[in-house]
Protein backbone atom coordinates (compact mmCIF):
# COMPACT_ATOMS: atom_id res chain seq x y z
CA UNK A 1 0.00 0.00 0.00
CA UNK A 2 1.36 3.41 -0.99
CA UNK A 3 2.31 5.58 1.97
CA UNK A 4 1.97 9.35 1.72
CA UNK A 5 3.53 12.28 3.58
CA UNK A 6 2.17 15.82 3.66
CA UNK A 7 2.84 19.25 5.15
CA UNK A 8 -0.19 20.63 7.00
CA UNK A 9 -1.28 24.27 7.39
CA UNK A 10 1.04 24.70 10.39
CA UNK A 11 4.01 23.70 8.17
CA UNK A 12 4.39 20.42 10.08
CA UNK A 13 5.20 17.25 8.21
CA UNK A 14 2.68 14.41 8.71
CA UNK A 15 2.87 10.77 7.71
CA UNK A 16 3.18 8.11 6.67
CA UNK A 17 -0.56 7.89 5.97
CA UNK A 18 -2.70 6.03 3.46
CA UNK A 19 -4.22 7.71 0.43
CA UNK A 20 -7.60 7.57 2.17
CA UNK A 21 -6.25 9.29 5.28
CA UNK A 22 -4.64 11.96 3.10
CA UNK A 23 -7.94 12.56 1.31
CA UNK A 24 -9.69 12.81 4.71
CA UNK A 25 -7.10 15.36 5.90
CA UNK A 26 -7.82 17.39 2.77
CA UNK A 27 -11.56 17.17 3.40
CA UNK A 28 -11.08 18.34 7.00
CA UNK A 29 -9.14 21.40 5.82
CA UNK A 30 -5.77 20.32 7.24
CA UNK A 31 -4.25 21.19 3.85
CA UNK A 32 -5.46 22.59 0.54
CA UNK A 33 -4.59 21.93 -3.10
CA UNK A 34 -1.34 23.88 -2.73
CA UNK A 35 -0.25 21.79 0.29
CA UNK A 36 2.93 19.77 -0.37
CA UNK A 37 2.75 15.95 -0.51
CA UNK A 38 5.24 13.17 -1.24
CA UNK A 39 5.22 9.42 -1.78
CA UNK A 40 7.76 6.86 -2.94
CA UNK A 41 8.53 7.33 -6.61
CA UNK A 42 8.36 11.13 -6.58
CA UNK A 43 11.59 13.06 -7.15
CA UNK A 44 10.44 15.94 -4.93
CA UNK A 45 7.50 17.27 -2.94
CA UNK A 46 4.62 18.54 -5.08
CA UNK A 47 1.25 20.29 -4.57
CA UNK A 48 -1.68 18.05 -3.63
CA UNK A 49 -3.70 19.30 -6.60
CA UNK A 50 -1.44 17.36 -8.99
CA UNK A 51 -2.68 14.06 -7.52
CA UNK A 52 -6.41 14.84 -7.38
CA UNK A 53 -7.34 11.95 -9.71
CA UNK A 54 -4.89 9.49 -8.12
CA UNK A 55 -6.27 10.21 -4.62
CA UNK A 56 -9.90 10.26 -5.75
CA UNK A 57 -10.48 13.83 -4.61
CA UNK A 58 -13.64 15.57 -5.89
CA UNK A 59 -13.08 17.97 -8.80
CA UNK A 60 -12.63 21.64 -7.96
CA UNK A 61 -15.89 23.53 -8.33
CA UNK A 62 -16.15 26.26 -11.00
CA UNK A 63 -15.66 29.83 -9.84
CA UNK A 64 -18.88 31.76 -9.42
CA UNK A 65 -19.55 34.17 -12.25
CA UNK A 66 -19.59 37.84 -11.21
CA UNK A 67 -23.03 39.52 -11.25
CA UNK A 68 -23.80 41.60 -14.35
CA UNK A 69 -22.97 45.27 -14.11
CA UNK A 70 -25.99 47.55 -13.69
CA UNK A 71 -26.96 49.54 -16.79
CA UNK A 72 -25.46 53.01 -17.03
CA UNK A 73 -27.95 55.80 -16.30
CA UNK A 74 -29.20 57.72 -19.30
CA UNK A 75 -27.54 61.14 -19.67
CA UNK A 76 -29.71 64.09 -18.73
CA UNK A 77 -30.47 66.59 -21.49
CA UNK A 78 -28.46 69.79 -21.29
CA UNK A 79 -28.21 73.06 -23.17
CA UNK A 80 -25.24 73.93 -25.37
CA UNK A 81 -23.59 75.94 -22.59
CA UNK A 82 -24.00 73.18 -20.03
CA UNK A 83 -22.67 70.64 -22.54
CA UNK A 84 -19.51 72.69 -23.04
CA UNK A 85 -19.02 72.92 -19.28
CA UNK A 86 -19.50 69.16 -18.95
CA UNK A 87 -16.86 68.50 -21.62
CA UNK A 88 -14.34 70.66 -19.75
CA UNK A 89 -15.19 68.95 -16.45
CA UNK A 90 -14.86 65.54 -18.09
CA UNK A 91 -11.45 66.46 -19.53
CA UNK A 92 -10.22 67.65 -16.12
CA UNK A 93 -11.61 64.52 -14.46
CA UNK A 94 -9.86 62.37 -17.05
CA UNK A 95 -6.48 64.00 -16.39
CA UNK A 96 -6.95 63.64 -12.62
CA UNK A 97 -8.05 60.04 -13.10
CA UNK A 98 -4.94 59.18 -15.12
CA UNK A 99 -2.78 60.81 -12.44
CA UNK A 100 -4.46 58.78 -9.70
CA UNK A 101 -4.11 55.56 -11.71
CA UNK A 102 -0.38 56.23 -12.12
CA UNK A 103 -0.01 56.75 -8.36
CA UNK A 104 -1.96 53.60 -7.53
CA UNK A 105 0.09 51.56 -10.01
CA UNK A 106 3.34 52.84 -8.48
CA UNK A 107 2.11 51.66 -5.09
CA UNK A 108 0.40 48.40 -6.09
CA UNK A 109 3.02 46.85 -8.38
CA UNK A 110 5.87 46.77 -5.81
CA UNK A 111 3.43 45.52 -3.17
CA UNK A 112 2.30 42.71 -5.47
CA UNK A 113 5.90 41.78 -6.29
CA UNK A 114 6.70 41.65 -2.59
CA UNK A 115 3.67 39.41 -2.01
CA UNK A 116 4.80 36.99 -4.75
CA UNK A 117 8.34 36.90 -3.34
CA UNK A 118 7.08 36.33 0.21
CA UNK A 119 4.91 33.42 -1.03
CA UNK A 120 7.90 31.79 -2.78
CA UNK A 121 10.11 32.16 0.30
CA UNK A 122 7.36 30.77 2.57
CA UNK A 123 6.93 27.74 0.27
CA UNK A 124 10.69 27.11 0.29
CA UNK A 125 10.85 27.29 4.10
CA UNK A 126 7.85 24.94 4.39
CA UNK A 127 9.56 22.37 2.16
CA UNK A 128 12.76 22.69 4.18
CA UNK A 129 10.80 22.18 7.42
CA UNK A 130 9.57 18.86 6.05
CA UNK A 131 13.18 17.64 6.39
CA UNK A 132 13.24 18.32 10.13
CA UNK A 133 11.57 14.99 10.94
CA UNK A 134 14.23 13.09 8.99
CA UNK A 135 17.00 14.97 10.80
CA UNK A 136 15.35 14.28 14.18
CA UNK A 137 15.12 10.56 13.38
CA UNK A 138 18.75 10.48 12.23
CA UNK A 139 19.97 12.15 15.44
CA UNK A 140 17.90 9.75 17.55
CA UNK A 141 19.43 6.73 15.79
CA UNK A 142 23.03 7.87 15.25
CA UNK A 143 23.47 10.50 17.98
CA UNK A 144 24.96 13.08 15.62
CA UNK A 145 23.86 15.45 12.88
CA UNK A 146 23.65 14.25 9.27
CA UNK A 147 26.46 15.51 7.07
CA UNK A 148 24.32 15.73 3.93
CA UNK A 149 20.98 14.72 2.42
CA UNK A 150 22.19 11.26 1.43
CA UNK A 151 22.58 10.30 5.08
CA UNK A 152 18.90 11.00 5.76
CA UNK A 153 18.02 9.10 2.55
CA UNK A 154 15.71 11.80 1.23
CA UNK A 155 15.74 13.80 -1.97
CA UNK A 156 16.04 17.51 -1.32
CA UNK A 157 13.25 19.73 -2.71
CA UNK A 158 14.05 22.25 -5.42
CA UNK A 159 11.64 25.15 -4.81
CA UNK A 160 11.70 28.33 -6.96
CA UNK A 161 13.90 31.08 -5.61
CA UNK A 162 16.32 28.71 -3.85
CA UNK A 163 19.80 28.11 -5.25
CA UNK A 164 20.69 25.29 -2.82
CA UNK A 165 19.58 23.47 0.34
CA UNK A 166 22.25 21.94 2.59
CA UNK A 167 22.25 19.89 5.78
CA UNK A 168 25.04 19.74 8.31
CA UNK A 169 26.38 20.48 11.77
CA UNK A 170 27.35 23.99 12.90
CA UNK A 171 30.46 24.78 14.95
CA UNK A 172 28.16 24.99 17.98
CA UNK A 173 27.18 21.33 17.50
CA UNK A 174 23.65 22.20 16.31
CA UNK A 175 22.17 20.46 13.30
CA UNK A 176 20.95 22.80 10.59
CA UNK A 177 19.03 22.92 7.31
CA UNK A 178 20.11 25.94 5.26
CA UNK A 179 18.53 27.53 2.20
CA UNK A 180 20.60 29.75 -0.09
CA UNK A 181 18.28 32.15 -1.91
CA UNK A 182 18.56 33.19 -5.54
CA UNK A 183 17.39 36.26 -7.46
CA UNK A 184 14.65 34.08 -8.97
CA UNK A 185 12.60 34.74 -5.84
CA UNK A 186 11.91 38.26 -7.19
CA UNK A 187 14.36 40.45 -5.27
CA UNK A 188 17.83 40.65 -6.81
CA UNK A 189 19.13 41.60 -3.35
CA UNK A 190 18.20 38.12 -2.05
CA UNK A 191 20.75 36.26 -4.20
CA UNK A 192 23.27 34.47 -1.99
CA UNK A 193 21.50 35.28 1.28
CA UNK A 194 20.51 32.46 3.62
CA UNK A 195 17.70 31.17 5.79
CA UNK A 196 18.74 28.60 8.40
CA UNK A 197 16.64 26.16 10.43
CA UNK A 198 18.66 25.18 13.53
CA UNK A 199 18.02 22.32 15.97
CA UNK A 200 18.87 23.04 19.60
CA UNK A 201 20.04 20.49 22.18
CA UNK A 202 16.46 19.86 23.32
CA UNK A 203 15.32 18.97 19.80
CA UNK A 204 13.51 22.25 19.15
CA UNK A 205 13.87 24.05 15.83
CA UNK A 206 14.12 27.79 15.21
CA UNK A 207 14.59 29.90 12.08
CA UNK A 208 17.11 32.69 11.42
CA UNK A 209 18.23 34.62 8.32
CA UNK A 210 21.00 36.99 7.30
CA UNK A 211 18.81 38.86 4.81
CA UNK A 212 17.90 42.48 5.63
CA UNK A 213 14.78 42.04 3.44
CA UNK A 214 12.76 40.92 6.47
CA UNK A 215 9.46 41.80 4.77
CA UNK A 216 9.75 38.68 2.55
CA UNK A 217 10.48 36.29 5.45
CA UNK A 218 7.90 34.16 7.29
CA UNK A 219 6.99 35.63 10.68
CA UNK A 220 8.81 32.77 12.43
CA UNK A 221 12.10 33.72 10.76
CA UNK A 222 12.19 37.45 11.60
Amino acid sequence: MTQWYYVDRTHTRQGPVTAGALAMAYGQGQLDETGLVWREGLAEWAPLGQFREELGLPPAGPAAAPPPAPPAPAPAPASVKRGTGCLIAAAVAGVVGLFLIAILAAIALPAYQQYVTRAKVATAVAQARALQVSVDEFVANVDRCPRDAEEVQMALPNPPGVAAITLGEANTGMCYIELELSAEAGFAELAGQRIRLSRDSDGGWYCTSDTPQTQVLPATCR
